[in-house]
């Protein structure tokens, strides 16, 4: 358990509880009371709603922490661009699988809050727009700062390591 003593990793843990799952819950709420203007019903009915947000939920927790505490401890340093970030490229563990990883945790919880709600607004037209917002920030921002850090050794690993997908490792030149 190395990685909950990290700072950098308990710095986070405020940032996603007390900002991103609030957010998170207020935009599904808000797609909530747009379908109910629309006149849309809710798409799952109970129980397959709770145990799909219990099982999709705790995946993508896991799948964060998981991803975060490797990131902190293998690439020694914040696990945030905004907080310094990495000392050491990584390119092992979850992310020899995708340079984004984390990506994937936080779609799993996102959508498991979709499949509670059983909001057709938030699950098919806000998850949507908050995953493509997540990728473009993690392509274009957060992989201009790696590319300046370790030059040609990240471009090697972003031409042999898919964005998040991880469907098997592609051959780069």
């Amino acid at each position: 358990m190395l990685a909950v003593r990290r700072p950098e990793v308990l710095f986070n843990v405020p940032i996603h509880l007390f900002i991103l799952i609030p957010a998170t819950c207020l935009i599904a709420y808000l797609g909530v009371r747009a379908d109910r203007a629309l006149g849309w019903s809710r798409v799952i009915p109970a129980p397959w709603n709770l145990l799909g947000f219990l099982l999709l939920f705790s995946a993508g927790i896991f799948v964060v922490w998981y991803t975060y505490g490797y990131l902190a401890i293998m690439g020694e340093g914040s696990l945030a661009t905004h907080l310094g970030g990495t000392r050491r490229l990584v390119t092992t563990g979850p992310f020899a699988l995708c340079r984004h990883p984390s990506i994937i945790g936080k779609f799993l919880g996102v959508l498991g809050l979709g499949v509670l709600v059983g909001s057709p607004t938030f699950l098919f037209i806000i998850i949507p727009l908050l995953t493509l917002y997540s990728l473009l920030t993690a392509r274009f921002m957060q992989e201009r700062r790696c590319v300046a850090l370790w030059k040609e050794d990240y471009l090697a690993y972003r031409r042999s390591t898919p964005l998040v997908l991880p469907l098997g490792r592609r051959r780069g030149a």
